[in-house]
């Protein structure tokens, strides 16, 4: 994954600043719906798009093969609405929502679903962007300390977090969690970011 300079401590501001404007800690869970609505994003379950998709073309992708769609960014103009696959898990959608949120916060262009020949129109580094941003919004950097520090684990992560224990896996090895949380406690220091405070 190829990220331009400082996008990684972009995400994490956008982390912190959407919790703030939410009235969350740092660390608390983050719910991809109320951000959505926060940012006047409507997110549409696949289920309820009968009028516009064909029944068979919904049966398939939520019963047959529903690994094939996650979730798309529609534009209209310049607003954005997002239709996400509610067939899968609810923390799976956690992931869906969040990745096209993060696209909707960089302010990505539209662009062709697919190219001249057919074949999916895909921008490798505006993906590689909303691929890191979406997991950074569910698990902040903060959430990932606290969760160490706390000795949750992954799956009791998962559980709080409502996120898939894929998302918590990378979250805590990006950060270095537990590499983190270890020099702190060989140091004496205790507590989340800017509220630690040293024995």
């Amino acid at each position: 994954m190829s990220l331009r300079r400082g996008f990684k401590k972009e995400a994490n501001s956008y982390a912190r600043e959407f919790r703030t404007e939410l009235g969350l800690r740092a660390y608390d869970p983050l719910c991809p719906w109320q951000l959505a609505a926060h940012l006047e994003v409507p997110v549409v379950p696949l289920s309820q798009m009968q009028d516009e998709v064909a029944v068979h073309h919904l049966h398939y992708l939520m019963e047959r093969d529903r690994q094939c769609f996650s979730a798309v960014t529609v534009f209209r103009g310049y607003r954005r609405m997002i239709v996400h696959n509610d067939a899968h898990s609810k923390n799976r959608q956690a992931s869906n929502i969040s990745h096209e949120l993060s696209h909707a916060i960089l302010q990505h262009p539209p662009m062709e679903p697919f190219g001249d020949y057919g074949c999916r129109n895909f921008n490798k580094t505006l993906e590689d962007e909303a691929n890191w941003l979406g997991p950074a919004l569910l698990i902040s950097e903060e959430a990932a300390l606290h969760i160490v520090e706390n000795g949750m684990t992954v799956p009791q992560a998962v559980e709080h977090y409502g996120v898939t224990k894929e998302v918590v896996t990378m979250r805590l090895n990006v950060t270095g969690a537990h590499k983190r949380i270890t020099a702190r406690r060989k140091t004496g220091w205790r507590g989340i970011g800017r509220s630690a405070t040293r024995n």
